[in-house]
């Protein structure tokens, strides 16, 4: 099997410096902060800029993120060229593609898996969490949020009339968290295969969520629950969590 290709992002002859990220509270930064707290620990990033910044009401990004690029939408990555730190900083979004330009640039092979075979496994899971497990979870949890949000008078009946609903796709969950459950093993402990990668970060930011939001059942799964334990106990992740200053999946700093 061939090795996936990867295009570097990059259109300098200088290497990039210092990266600058943007993060809003409570978001899936957590996975591109989870993999700048990994590249700093292992010694391949000296260090990064953080501008964190709290949502506003409504979940909303403040203006400021636009600084970083004009959607304003979290994560932010920004990144002027080493030999010319002055230079017009570049800037990348989408969490897969920032962690990917990461991992070309900065990782030197730390997030490589040891065979085509578990590389080809580790681009899968990046898509499958994006995608399918993402997207699964979102339905759930934006039918979850409605009564959250509803003010008192009527929160009664919106309550009545969208928990049953909640409770209804809750169990369209089982299926890709019985599969995430198989796929994990003693050779292949991790979703990028036998060592932490890529398709790790990018699985959290959603487990995160299904956990504290209770559709994740950790008896009825147990390796996901010791893959999901042992990342919590990671100086790395616990950094990111921390760094982040508020990561709260149950109001997302609005409600």
């Amino acid at each position: 099997m061939a090795k996936v290709q990867q295009h570097n992002y990059w259109p300098h002859s200088s290497p990039p410096g210092i990266p600058t990220v943007y993060c809003l509270s409570s978001s899936g930064a957590i996975r591109t902060l989870w993999a700048l707290e990994e590249l700093v620990a292992n010694g391949k990033l000296n260090n990064y800029i953080l501008k964190n910044y709290k949502r506003g009401k409504h979940a909303k990004a403040p203006e400021e993120m636009r600084e970083g690029f004009r959607l304003g939408r979290s994560p932010i990555l920004s990144v002027s060229p080493a030999s010319a730190p002055k230079q017009p900083p570049i800037p990348f979004v989408e969490s897969r593609l920032i962690n990917q330009f990461l991992a070309i640039h900065y990782s030197n092979g730390l997030w490589d898996q040891p065979t085509p075979e578990d590389e080809a496994r580790n681009v899968f899971f990046q898509e499958f969490s994006g995608t399918t497990f993402s997207t699964l979870t979102s339905l759930v949890l934006t039918m979850d949020l409605v009564p959250q949000a509803t003010p008192w008078p009527f929160k009664p009946l919106i309550m009545a009339i969208f928990y049953p609903i909640v409770n209804i796709m809750k169990r369209h969950l089982e299926e890709p968290l019985q599969f995430l459950e198989d796929s994990l093993s003693e050779a292949q402990p991790w979703f990028s295969g036998p060592k932490l990668g890529l398709a790790d970060f990018h699985m959290i930011f959603t487990f995160d969520t299904c956990v504290a939001r209770g559709y994740f059942d950790a008896a009825k799964y147990p390796k996901l629950a010791r893959w999901y334990d042992n990342i919590s106990k990671m100086p790395t992740y616990q950094a990111a969590v921390r760094k982040m200053g508020s990561y709260d999946m149950k109001t997302f700093d609005s409600f």
